[in-house]
């Protein structure tokens, strides 16, 4: 059966804190909410380009801004304990912001930044916010890519090709970052049935979508006019953003199951209407999400509440 939003419902009085909610993807994910009442928290590393953003959103749900940079684990922390103090229910927490490609650059505690901000950073929101996940029976959404079927990472890996992988492999990295999305969704939801707590863990894709990432990557290769030019031919060829952003609506409804691996139907998972997928086997393995999360909380200095 065709999926469509409208099985949403109404979502007055449910909040749902979406990152990287100013553009892409994540703003048109925000504004599907907000249109049925929701009220979205954008958690952005600009706030100025979220209140912009917040600005533009209509309906009869509402909206605030917080400052989330989750290249910096500091960052992430006051931004957990500032919504932590905001209180009530939290519907989900949606890990939709990312960074692709580009030159090697590292975060604010040294690690390479995509890994770093794709993955450790979500880890460590999750950690900080879990607290008022579980008390919300909460549901986590995490994005992942259809290039998270080409990482690399296995029971085997390290600390090191994690944090300062060597050669550097922008792509790789990449989809390294994707499938350790994948790989923390699945173990996220196995440890919470295992604990029998609330939470549930849904990852999504959402195909060839037309956001600001390519564009992003060639402006920090200083390929500024090949970035302008990159936004008009995504325009034209990929789907939308609001098309892509389906795969992270399906991942809210409730009749979705926890553990779910949800894309686009079509065209090798490229476009279409969201349906539930067969996880791809690089974020499948156990052993593989087993050893992932060990190395998170070493890296993180923490352990992850499950």
């Amino acid at each position: 059966m065709t999926w469509h939003a409208r099985g949403l419902g109404r979502l007055s009085a449910r909040t749902f804190v979406v990152t990287g909610a100013n553009s892409g993807i994540g703003f048109a994910a925000a504004r599907a909410l907000v249109e049925r009442g929701g009220h979205v928290v954008l958690a952005v590393r600009d706030t100025g380009k979220g209140e912009t953003a917040a600005a533009r959103l209509d309906g009869p749900g509402t909206t605030s801004v917080v400052e989330l940079d989750l290249a910096d684990l500091d960052q992430v922390e006051r931004c957990s304990r500032s919504l932590l103090a905001a209180g009530g229910d939290l519907s989900a927490l949606i890990c939709n912001a990312g960074v692709m490609g580009g030159p090697y650059l590292l975060s604010a505690q040294g690690y390479e930044r995509q890994m770093a901000t794709n993955h450790l950073g979500h880890a460590a929101l999750i950690a900080g916010l879990w607290p008022r996940l579980h008390a919300s029976g909460s549901r986590v959404v995490v994005m992942a890519s259809t290039e998270a079927r080409a990482g690399r990472l296995s029971s085997q890996t390290t600390r090191e090709h994690l944090v300062d992988p060597t050669p550097y492999d922008g792509r790789q990295v990449y989809r390294d970052t994707k499938q350790a999305n994948l790989l923390f969704a699945q173990e996220l939801h196995r440890r919470c049935r295992a604990a029998g707590s609330p939470v549930s863990a849904v990852a999504v894709h959402p195909g060839a979508s037309a956001t600001n990432l390519f564009a992003r990557q060639l402006a920090q290769a200083g390929h500024d006019r090949l970035a302008s030019v990159s936004k008009l031919v995504t325009g034209m060829v990929l789907q939308s953003a609001a098309a892509g952003a389906l795969s992270t609506l399906r991942a809210l409804d409730d009749r979705t199951p926890s553990g779910a691996f949800i894309g686009p139907s079509a065209l090798g998972q490229s476009r279409g209407r969201p349906k539930l997928l067969t996880v791809y086997p690089s974020g499948a393995d156990p052993a593989t999400a087993a050893r992932l999360w060990v190395l998170t909380e070493e890296i993180l200095q923490q352990r992850l509440p499950i």
